[in-house]
């Protein structure tokens, strides 16, 4: 008899988990509780523009571009414009384009000499991070106090709206963690460490940066409908138990009786962690609250499109992100229709401005206009653009992005632990191993195998 799943979630992880167990020959229902899937991977077409509400692009990896591959998306890849290649941070009010490479820390002047010298004796730093050392810990220990302030924090900024002085870097970041782990030194890692061999299906000499033609929306679009007679939109799940069933297998409570009368050999949840919460707390209380305590700061996302004779500043790169040390009010903005191409108009210049997060948290609760005022203040000041924009928008998300914070690894082995108490019950989400799009996709592939495996016992 064919085994049956179930997976509790939409987004990337639970669409890929999902796709990947059919490919396996495993029954699957996917149920998710809104009207369409993606989770938080939402592209918007309003005329002219193309908007990202959220991630605007993804790594290139050989778990990706395989699923890109089975999908038939291989030609929709849209690759980052190389003239986007330079990455800015504001350092004294001035944009700075940080060095790519070693040999540009020489000639940059976004670090002291004390900073550079710091830098280049990384590999002779002989200590080693404690299991529970923060982010800026690790890398202030390693580089110095400069290249945390100045390079870390925008960069912890950019990818989590984090406290780089809270999050834990072994959870965090857990590859640079082994880096020192088995080299010494990051540096060292970088130089001598073992490289994956690109896929097969990872075109030659293509950018690391890479979106679709369409935006990202395309790759779980075409996931979703690969999977339309599996899927279950619109239905929420409340619980997960083993109710009247005399065989051992898991079932699901939602508002849909016919789903509420099937059982399932294995349970993914791929939810975010405070729905998580409620899907197991009657399994285990513990865990539950500690899935309810993961802080996701608020974040703003502003898009706005300015004239390109209104930008004074040449555009050329992926955006910049702001220190905290410089005392701005966002983010970071990136710049999106220099990025990739038709994002807008071609004489238009189209910027994603961040603001929130948990650095300026407090932020969010200013209302859409103080916020597009803030906005437009700071572009006007760091960017030179001048005037009101000529469209412009705005999305919030009150709960952004799952902290790994210091302590994380009770969740870790909480989840672990709940693994194996509850056999069959398998979790796959932003919130555990890894929050972007690769590490979903990746974790994804991974929990299916350990599913298929478990299946087979």
């Amino acid at each position: 008899m064919m085994k049956k799943v179930c997976v509790i979630g939409g987004g990337i992880s639970g669409l890929c988990v999902a796709y990947r167990l059919k490919k396996k020959g495993v029954d699957v229902l996917l149920v998710e509780r809104n009207a369409v899937c993606g989770g938080n991977i939402q592209t918007e077409r309003d005329g002219d523009y193309l908007i990202e509400w959220g991630p605007n692009s993804t790594l290139v990896s050989n778990h990706l571009f395989e699923l890109i591959a089975e999908l038939g998306l291989l030609e929709a890849v849209a690759p980052a414009n190389r003239s986007a290649k330079k990455r800015y941070i504001l350092k004294d009010g001035k944009l700075r384009p940080l060095p790519l490479k070693i040999a540009q820390i020489i000639w940059t002047d976004v670090f002291s000499t004390k900073a550079k010298l710091s830098i280049l004796r990384e590999p002779f730093v002989k200590s080693k991070s404690t299991e529970n050392e923060s982010v800026a810990e690790f890398f202030r220990r390693r580089l110095g106090a400069e290249v945390a302030d100045y390079a870390v924090d925008p960069f912890v900024s950019g990818i989590f709206a984090g406290n780089p002085e809270k999050l834990r870097v072994k959870s965090a970041f857990p590859s640079v963690f082994q880096m020192e782990k088995d080299y010494g030194s990051i540096l060292k890692a970088s130089a001598l460490g073992k490289k994956e061999k690109p896929s097969r299906f990872v075109p030659k000499g293509i950018s690391r940066t890479v979106s679709f033609e369409n935006g990202m929306q395309t790759l779980t679009d075409k996931l979703a409908e690969n999977l339309l007679d599996e899927l279950k939109t619109g239905k929420e799940v409340l619980e997960i138990g083993k109710w009247k069933t005399d065989n051992g297998k898991w079932k699901i409570k939602t508002d849909d009786e016919k789903i509420n009368a099937r059982s399932f050999d294995a349970v993914v949840i791929a939810t975010p962690s405070f729905v998580a919460a409620n899907l197991i707390e009657n399994l285990d209380g513990e865990l539950s609250e500690k899935l309810k305590e993961i802080y996701h700061p608020p974040l703003a996302v502003i898009v706005s499109a300015y004239g390109r004779e209104n930008v004074k500043k040449d555009l050329d790169g992926f955006g910049f992100l702001i220190p905290k040390v410089e005392r701005r009010t966002i983010l970071g903005s990136l710049w999106s229709s220099v990025i990739f191409e038709n994002r807008a108009p071609k004489d238009t210049h189209l910027l994603t401005t961040y603001i929130g997060g948990a650095r300026n948290a407090e932020l969010f609760d200013k209302t859409d206009a103080e916020l597009f005022e803030i906005a437009r203040e700071e572009l006007g000041d760091i960017l030179r653009v001048q005037g009101e924009p000529i469209f412009q928008r705005i999305r919030r998300w009150e709960k952004a992005i799952p902290q790994y914070n210091l302590g994380y690894e009770k969740i870790e082995n909480g989840i672990k632990q709940f693994e194996r108490n509850n056999q069959g019950i398998f979790f796959c989400s932003n919130f555990y191993r890894g929050i972007s799009v690769g590490d979903c996709v990746k974790n994804a592939c991974e929990t299916a195998n350990e599913i298929e495996k478990f299946l087979g016992e």
